[in-house]
């Protein structure tokens, strides 16, 4: 039987859909076998270990998380609506499936064995600075990366209400209240 070839990226993307939907510990091999169409040899021959592989898809969801919403800081648009932007389509992300944030619940279902733990610290750091970044329009650094820390604690909770409720209201009250700041700015510099 000829090899089956895969892109990287393909592989990556369709384990990260599998991991995101069953969680680290409830996806098999076979399952992420499958959903490659590379069978068990040919997907541990990428990956020798489904720890090794998980790890890959860690680092994939963070470019992909990068792309698509981390880029919008840089745009050419007013700080209010770049932070506003930047949650709407997070939360976009969040609602597919009503799945939640994947590094959350990774982080939830893996965190007490520290598998995955210094990756997911780095990628809720990331969020953290350039949310801190935009806020810097509005405040002092110091100030700005409390705020965002404290966004990042409320966002995280929100998706958990969400999760729990299907109630969308969570996570548009959280925009809300987070571009809000913006309208408070003469308040809190």
């Amino acid at each position: 039987m000829p090899v089956k070839k895969i892109e990287k990226e393909e592989l990556l993307r369709h384990c990260w859909e599998v991991f995101n939907r069953h969680g680290y510990y409830g996806t098999s091999i076979k399952m992420l076998a499958d959903a490659t169409g590379l069978g068990k040899s040919g997907l541990m021959h990428h990956y020798l270990s489904k720890e090794l592989l998980m790890l890959a898809v860690v680092e994939y969801a963070r470019e992909e998380l990068r792309k698509y919403v981390f880029s919008v800081a840089q745009e050419n648009l007013p700080p209010e609506q770049r932070l506003e932007k930047l949650l709407r389509r997070q939360n976009r992300l969040a609602k597919t499936d009503r799945r939640g944030c994947f590094f959350a619940n990774t982080a939830l279902e893996t965190g007490r064995e520290g598998l995955f733990n210094a990756p997911i610290q780095a990628v809720f750091e990331e969020w953290r600075a350039t949310v801190s970044n935009i806020l810097t329009a509005i405040m002092p650094p110091e100030t700005a990366a409390e705020t965002s820390y404290r966004l990042l604690l409320e966002y995280e909770g929100s998706v958990t209400m969400y999760k729990l409720t299907g109630d969308e209201q969570h996570l548009e009250g959280f925009v809300a209240r987070a571009v809000s700041l913006f309208g408070a700015k003469k308040l809190i510099k």
